[in-house]
């Protein structure tokens, strides 16, 4: 009677074990299969409608439009985009004023980053490094899985054909606040690491920049948006810096005075808090 019930009970175990199995293999495959569908056509689409008619149209984001910050960060994607080769995208790259120390990327190569983060980062090299780990979740394609996961295809596709504006709200509202997993994390970091290495920079800053950040988070945590949309770990940083290079490998400093562009920025909020007290 006890074997009976026992050979009862395990073949119930080897039954739920493969449907188990079952589930989470079509599961995989129909999440894949989201993902194809979303063509780079349509993600450009996507991120042009989110773009243009949800972020610059929200009176609360201001673009830096100093022509030494935008110099400086155009010349820093320049040297990034030609180093990645053949890319479905045309990356833009915008800078937000905003206090925070952030950058978030959305569908279509599209990619932001705040003044804070521009004046916190020691040298060019940092502020490139933290754009490369962006490129990086945009050429796996992280942020469509992400929203297809979250919000699915169906209303992706729908906001093309002109979703209202509650929809569209919600979809780039999804998109900025977006927190990756670990191993998408690691995926961005491991290219960030090699397109930097490409662009005969430091692999290296990418730890610099975040361990940095990890200091200082207890003083300014309010500010510290990265930490939030990037989570960080001491293994992130301890494989940057543990980044094996090529042996011939040779860095190439960028020609610019990062200190004048902190002050630039810096004189740029100087002046627009000067302009909302008048």
């Amino acid at each position: 009677m006890k074997k009976s019930i026992l050979l009862d009970v395990l073949k119930i175990t080897v039954v739920l074990g493969l449907v188990w199995l079952a589930f989470a293999y079509f599961s995989g495959k129909l999440n894949t299969d989201l993902d194809l569908s979303i063509s780079v056509a349509n993600e450009e689409k996507l991120g042009k409608v989110l773009v243009d008619d949800v972020l610059l149209n929200d009176s609360k984001i201001k673009l830096e439009t100093n022509p030494i910050v935008d110099s400086a960060v155009q010349s820093i994607t320049k040297r990034l985009v030609k180093s990645i080769g053949l890319t479905d995208y045309q990356y833009t790259i915008r800078v937000i004023k905003s206090e925070e120390i952030n950058a978030f990327t959305m569908p279509g190569g599209n990619i932001f980053v705040y003044s804070g983060l521009l004046k916190f980062a020691e040298s060019p090299d940092e502020v490139a490094a933290v754009l490369a780990h962006e490129i990086g979740h945009a050429e796996n394609k992280h942020v469509v899985k992400r929203l297809a996961k979250e919000l699915g295809v169906a209303l992706l596709f729908s906001i093309l054909s002109g979703g209202d504006a509650v929809v569209l709200n919600e979809v780039a509202r999804t998109a900025t606040s977006t927190v990756f997993d670990r191993e998408q994390e690691r995926e961005a970091d491991d290219y960030c690491m090699s397109l930097m290495e490409k662009a005969k920079l430091n692999p290296k800053s990418l730890a610099t920049f975040f361990r940095r950040v990890d200091e200082m988070t207890g003083d300014v945590d309010n500010n510290m948006e990265i930490i939030m949309t990037h989570p960080n770990n001491n293994s992130r940083i301890k494989n940057a810096l543990e980044y094996k290079l090529k042996p011939n490998f040779k860095t190439e400093s960028f020609n610019m005075n990062w200190q004048r562009v902190i002050d630039s920025v810096n004189a740029g909020d100087e002046k627009a808090s000067n302009d909302s007290i008048k």
